[in-house]
């Protein structure tokens, strides 16, 4: 079932204006927002948009599910919330109530803010994930918000209170003018990469010897399930470009979730098969995504290696344990928590078919879905179970830091409702330089060269998308 991003058609109100903005801005002796949307008459292209007004303002910040029409694509900073540390989800949660208290504008249609969460609290040092906090949502300062039926285009803008009214509009209108160019821009996508390098981290043996150590744990009966990650480096002999590299991704695979954002010199980007919740009202949906196995070569191998996995003792029992963790957590905040009949079911995601079980709920009282995030993450499928003992055990046998690898990324409007997805299938663009991930699932039967060959078929689509494959 498609939901859309709740872009619902607007109560009259009486237009708000520059003064109205530096006015709350006064009354709260701290900065205000002020936003206004207009009707585009035409659906502009997400990417193209993300590429031309980035360039210019920075910044830039992507949601799509292209098969369903839905988008949020933007750039320049109006407002940014950030957080660290054990409390992080609390903190985002209270900084978008509080957004909400400095926003003045004349619609109800959605008003997101875009972001994500590192995987697990980020230690002190590291170069690599820099630019990108434990936790860090944005405002755009202008935005496409695309539902699958209409197009607005979003401009908003921070006013003090001390701002001239006629500086705070004349930036509205300066903005609303070029950004009208953007929606109009063509995407234009680069030539493959060329020249790319790429280093295992760890090295194959390194890793399947870290795999084989989790498999004795848990056949000791220490936990049921642990997930290990690695990564492959790569270097190219020009900069790696984000907006051809997301291209690419939505090229293979428009049934995905491309996400993106730019913090500083760096790009945390991937197309990610797993939603974690969505949150519509009251209704919860969840996606339960683990145990996987290749395409084949051609349909007739496809459907064979579809029913291995179904048939999979090993596959089922790593699934299961997503499920039933999952359920378990949702109805201590949701009623009528159920699962698909007929699941688990096979999908495809490019190169990899896993196992799926889409599960729904009802939240009992209202609340926002950085709560349900809160809750759900890390799931078994990215972490483990037990989650605390599964996770002890993956930061011992692990050598790569995640950073946003695995983490939570995804919107949240003002009324508490949003989604978000599992930051896999994901890669961080500096430069020349990149970042992969990908991580499998280690439970009882696990081989680990198997596991080995797993994460390399779900590296594949991004490495081939960076031009290392």
């Amino acid at each position: 079932m498609t939901t859309t991003l709740s872009l619902e058609q607007p109560r009259t109100r009486a237009r708000v204006v520059a003064r109205d903005a530096v006015a709350r801005a006064h009354a709260l002796g701290r900065t205000a927002l002020f936003s206004r949307v207009e009707r585009l008459t035409f659906a502009p292209d997400p990417l193209a948009f993300l590429a031309a007004s980035s360039s210019v303002l920075g910044s830039g910040t992507l949601w799509e599910q292209a098969g369903a029409g839905l988008a949020f694509a933007g750039a320049g900073l109006a407002w940014e919330m950030c957080a660290t540390g054990p409390g992080r989800f609390g903190q985002i949660a209270a900084a978008t109530r509080e957004m909400e208290s400095t926003l003045v504008r004349d619609d109800d249609f959605a008003f997101p803010s875009l972001g994500g969460f590192a995987f697990g609290e980020q230690s002190d040092g590291s170069d690599v994930w820099s630019n990108f906090p434990d936790a860090r949502l944005v405002v755009p300062r202008v935005l496409i918000q695309n539902n699958g039926h209409e197009s607005l285009l979003r401009v908003t803008v921070p006013a003090q209170p001390r701002s001239a009214p006629a500086d705070v509009e004349e930036q509205i209108c300066d903005l609303f003018a070029r950004a009208r160019d953007w929606s109009n821009a063509p995407l234009s996508v680069d030539a493959t990469q060329t020249g790319v390098g790429a280093q295992s981290f760890p090295s194959q043996m390194s890793w399947e010897s870290s795999v084989a150590t989790a498999v004795a744990l848990i056949r000791q009966g220490l936990l049921d399930k642990v997930v290990l990650a690695r990564e492959e480096r790569l270097l190219a002999e020009n900069s790696f470009c984000p907006i051809s590299t997301l291209a690419r991704l939505r090229r293979l695979d428009s049934t995905a979730t491309l996400f993106a954002m730019q913090s500083g010199g760096a790009w945390f980007l991937g197309a990610s098969p797993e939603r974690l919740v969505r949150l519509h009202g009251n209704q919860v949906d969840v996606t339960c995504l683990a145990g996987s196995i290749g395409i084949g070569s051609g349909e007739v191998e496809r459907r064979q290696l579809a029913s291995r996995l179904l048939a999979s003792a090993k596959d089922r029992e790593e699934h299961e344990i997503v499920v039933r963790s999952t359920m378990s957590a949702l109805a201590e905040v949701c009623e009528d928590v159920t699962r698909l009949p007929g699941t688990p079911r096979v999908v495809t995601a490019r190169s990899v078919q896993h196992l799926e079980t889409p599960v729904s709920a009802r939240m009992c009282e209202a609340g926002s879905i950085i709560d349900l995030v809160e809750r759900l993450h890390p799931t078994p499928a990215v972490g483990g179970y037990p989650t605390d003992r599964a996770l002890s055990i993956m930061r011992e046998l692990e050598e790569i830091d995640r950073g946003w690898y695995a983490g939570p990324f995804g919107w949240v409007g003002l009324d508490g409702s949003g989604e978000f997805a599992v930051a896999i299938r994901s890669a961080l663009l500096s430069g020349r330089r990149a970042s992969v991930f990908a991580g499998s699932g280690i439970v009882a039967e696990s081989v680990p060269s198997a596991e080995y060959a797993e994460t390399s078929l779900k590296l594949g689509p991004m490495l081939s998308a960076l031009g290392a494959a």
